[in-house]
């Protein structure tokens, strides 16, 4: 009985050292700034290890609430450190621009904050810089933000944005956009002319005119694009209704459930799936090695060729005037023509090698 509660006084020590150990002092400050701007202005902001809300109004104003707060097992060493946090800020007419900045300790100069890659460099402590914004719906915006996630509501302005371990939300139709997401999620609701870059992400979005998305190990779900342009590396994309697309894509699975008008693409060790086409007039280039397509080509009228270099190509019985012919015995390869459906007034060309081509009807 001694031995157990022995055993029990040594565990309740221990249990308080640790509690006083990892014990974590915290102190914070709240800074406030208001500047005159209107729609026609522009907002620059960089920062790092915080989030950013941004807020649009109906006010030739603009309102910075910046919220900043440090942790630190020695209280000395947060309050050090917190007073060493200055965000800088720089104006010029309807153009405000802030940079998150913390000065060296002991020293005269100034490193800038989102220049330092480690957050626990500064006495191992933990830092916050949240932003929260508003500003007129209209005005420009240019974010960047490390460590920390981007939230945009009511606005509907032009906005380019970095950010990097961190997520994005766009509550707002934009008729403008440039964003960049590294090890993050970006949620959209409508991007009518949109530039979106992913790495190691992942993008839910509504729909989009006109969308460039250039994009690599990440997530793709989008509702309806009516054009696009893509470049995808080692993705798993889904497209719901898709006008128009071109681009180069490798080692990615694509699956486009409703296709309209056109397809010019790139494909190397691919999986891309199209369950429909709506046409009613077709035109599909696709280049690709190693891959494996699938196309149901229910519903629409096209000419057919296809030049492969070994690979598996099948197609119903259903198609007319088939000529294949070996062009080099050697390497196997050999051009296919055919026709399918009344009246083609469509096109489907595929040419490569290695890979499975399969056209299927409903």
């Amino acid at each position: 009985m001694c031995i157990f509660c022995r055993k029990l006084r040594l565990l309740g020590v221990a249990l308080l050292l640790s509690g006083t150990l990892f014990a974590q002092e915290k102190v914070s400050k709240q800074l406030e700034e208001n500047f005159d701007m209107t729609d026609s202005g522009k907002f620059h902001l960089d920062n790092k290890y915080g989030d950013i809300i941004i807020n649009g109004w109906d006010r030739d104003a603009m309102l910075v609430t910046i919220d900043i707060s440090v942790s630190h097992r020695k209280r000395e060493n947060a309050v050090s450190l917190l007073d060493r946090i200055q965000p800088e800020i720089k104006t010029a007419g309807d153009f405000v621009s802030i940079t998150s900045e913390i000065r060296e300790k002991n020293q005269g100069v100034i490193a800038r904050y989102f220049n330092k890659a480690n957050p626990f460099s500064f006495d191992k402590s933990n830092i916050q810089i949240d932003y929260t914004i508003y500003l007129p719906e209209n005005a420009e915006l240019e974010i960047s933000n490390k460590f920390g996630d981007l939230i945009i509501e009511d606005w509907s302005g032009k906005l380019n944005s970095d950010v990097q371990h961190g997520d994005v939300w766009l509550n707002r139709d934009l008729n403008n956009a440039d964003v960049s997401v590294s090890f993050g999620k970006l949620r959209a609701k409508s991007i009518n002319y949109g530039n979106l870059r992913l790495k190691n992400g992942s993008l839910d979005m509504e729909r989009s005119a006109d969308l460039r998305l250039n994009t690599s190990g990440s997530t793709v779900k989008i509702e309806a694009v009516t054009k696009m342009r893509l470049y995808s590396s080692k993705d798993e994309i889904t497209i719901e209704e898709i006008g128009s697309i071109d681009g180069d894509i490798r080692f990615t699975t694509i699956y486009l459930n409703q296709l309209q008008n056109a397809v010019d693409l790139t494909l190397k060790v691919t999986d891309m799936r199209v369950s429909e086409i709506q046409g009613p007039v077709v035109a599909i280039d696709i280049t690709q090695e190693s891959s494996d397509i699938n196309l149901n080509i229910s519903g629409v009228s096209f000419d057919f060729d296809a030049t492969l270099e070994q690979g598996l190509l099948r197609m119903p019985k259903t198609f007319r005037n088939v000529d294949s012919r070996v062009l080099d015995s050697g390497k196997r390869i050999r051009e296919i023509n055919a026709v399918y459906g009344n009246n083609p007034d469509g096109r489907i060309s595929i040419e490569g090698k290695k890979g499975i081509i399969q056209l299927n009807e409903r």
